[in-house]
């Protein structure tokens, strides 16, 4: 079986240099003012297409990068050091936002929302998540679809949904026959604009305040037929092409994030001196910082082999998603508990970033697929009660 190489080509090289000058020039300056303001500028985005950080996986010729998944998770991961929700966006096109647009768009749509969305001329958001379920939503999905003519009819809601106020169109679902469960769903895209689309921003929140999450509401919107994607009743497909890429992406953000804690938890440790001495030099913080360090190492590799995976050829890679994103989050949670527990009262202050990263871990464990979540999955293949393993 061939083995993954953990050394970098020179073109990866090139592109995390590129990366990593934008973060220092372009974003670390201003992550604090994003947490204030609860919002991300939109002419960083285009700055980001204009620098090829955007297209990801997607094609070249739909405004992509044409990378692997294994330099996909680099350049989130170096991005994510920095700032996870530069990390965020820079993500989407490739996972759960704009792959379903490539894998079942027209070329019509393609065109015009998948290329611009890579090159960073217009934002999107996935508006899935529903205010009565989230891991349940295939079931209990409430947003409803009437074809009427050559529209369809969309009302209902959804909630927790990132970019909101800075969104050109939604990727969004509805059933078409709540009966049907699985098989009566319906993806569309709709843009922002639309008679009856609205939407509210949810402000003030514990973490990730920069992704601007919000709610949206359809209130008898007229999506154009030529916006569905699939047949109908068959949504199901997009919603779920890009849930294993997603964990992919997520795994890579919690790997530059936990190395943002170990490096923030060195620096200061190296510098706070109490009893005469560096507080590097007590037992209690050395093991704080080889558990980060041990984590970083762990998450990495689990996040590579499944990028490698990918990068494979192999179908369905689900357990070993669930397996990067379990770890790499509940990772990240731990190694953020430290690196603040190692700043003190100091880890308040949004000078030291440690607050802002241990806000956000939290959130890490939540989004795409709770961590129970990912523990039962893992559990089910493991007993069996999943057959069609991936490889």
């Amino acid at each position: 079986m061939p083995t993954i190489d953990l050394n970098l080509t020179s073109e990866q090289e090139a592109i995390l240099d590129t990366a990593r000058a934008f973060m220092r020039k372009e974003v670390a300056p201003r992550v604090a003012q994003f947490e204030l303001d609860e919002a991300y500028p939109r002419e960083l985005v285009r700055h980001m297409g204009d620098l090829g950080l955007l297209g990801g996986v997607i094609p070249e010729a739909y405004g992509g990068m044409g990378l692997d998944y294994t330099t996909l998770a680099l350049l989130l991961q170096e991005l994510a050091t920095v700032d996870v929700m530069t990390a965020v966006i820079a993500g989407w096109p490739s996972c759960s936002l704009g792959r379903p647009i490539l894998l079942y768009g027209s070329e019509a749509l393609k065109q015009r929302y998948l290329k611009p969305l890579c090159e960073g001329r217009i934002m999107g958001a996935t508006g899935v998540t529903e205010p009565h379920s989230g891991t349940d939503i295939v079931r209990r999905m409430e947003t409803t679809v009437v074809r009427d003519g050559d529209h369809y009819i969309l009302n209902g809601s959804k909630t927790w949904i990132s970019n909101v106020a800075n969104a050109d169109f939604f990727l969004t679902y509805g059933s078409i026959d709540k009966s049907l469960g699985m098989r009566g769903i319906c993806a569309f895209i709709v843009e922002a604009d639309l008679p009856g689309v609205s939407v509210a921003p949810i402000k003030n929140k514990a973490g990730a305040r920069s992704q601007g999450a919000g709610q949206v509401f359809f209130d008898q919107v007229r999506v154009p037929a030529t916006h569905r994607l699939l047949p109908e009743g068959e949504g199901y497909k997009s919603l779920m092409t890009g849930t294993e890429i997603g964990r992919l992406a997520c795994s890579a953000r919690a790997v530059g994030q936990i190395r943002a804690c170990l490096d923030l938890g060195v620096a200061y440790a190296k510098e706070r001196q109490v009893f005469g001495q560096p507080i590097g030099r007590y037992q209690l913080i050395q093991a704080k910082v080889a558990d980060m360090r041990v984590s970083l190492d762990a998450a990495s590799l689990l996040t590579r082999r499944l990028a490698w995976l990918l990068d494979s050829g192999v179908e369905r890679c689900q357990e070993e998603a669930s397996i990067a994103k379990l770890f790499a989050t509940n990772a990240l949670m731990r190694a953020a508990e430290d690196a603040y527990q190692i700043h003190g009262a100091y880890g308040v202050a949004e000078e030291y970033h440690v607050g802002r990263i241990f806000r956000d871990a939290k959130v890490a464990q939540i989004y795409d697929g709770t961590n129970e979540i990912h523990q039962t999955i893992i559990g089910e293949w493991e007993l069996g009660y999943r057959t069609a393993r991936s490889h």
